[in-house]
């Protein structure tokens, strides 16, 4: 299923159209708990990089999981591989702990950002391991002159780094 692109994105990050839906996917949820007694989640991103890397892509590539406008969310004892993109993506949300999951891509696989907070508020990340193709955690508040236009506000503070 596609997608409109995110408000504060403007249009896709891989091609100008719309976004794939994420696996896990929500918006306006309230009190959201994803976890597993750490179960994967395998993604098999491969085919979705080849696809990147050679300009074939129609639509930006889905997010393993995605939250938007929500508040309460709980992410936790999960494990993730290979995702086609970004692999936790909380948007526009706040109140998040994200705790105790691994996430795992190759080296060389393009843009698997292991969490990217976009635009949140009261967030929390600990105890995680994360490998990934980029960034390993993300601090964003959307892209360029469109997340500017849109406005969502960003604060940060980092503690026990």
């Amino acid at each position: 299923m596609v997608i409109e692109p995110l408000r504060s994105y403007g249009r896709g990050r891989d091609a100008d159209g719309g976004r794939y839906i994420s696996l896990i996917f929500g918006t306006n949820l309230t009190d959201v708990i994803i976890t597993g007694n750490n179960g994967t989640i395998n993604s098999q991103g491969s085919p979705w990089w080849v696809k990147y890397r050679a300009g074939q892509l129609k639509y930006t590539r889905l997010y393993l999981i995605e939250l938007m406008y929500s508040d309460g969310i709980q992410i936790s004892n999960l494990t993730l591989i290979d995702s086609p993109s970004w692999n936790v993506h909380p948007i526009y949300s706040s109140n998040i702990i994200i705790q105790g999951i691994t996430i795992l891509a190759l080296v060389r696989s393009p843009n698997t950002d292991g969490i990217n907070l976009d635009s949140c508020t009261n967030t929390r990340i600990e105890d995680c391991y994360i490998v990934s193709g980029d960034d390993c955690v993300a601090v964003k508040g959307g892209w360029d002159e469109y997340g500017i236009t849109y406005g969502m506000q960003l604060v940060l503070s980092l503690w026990e780094l």
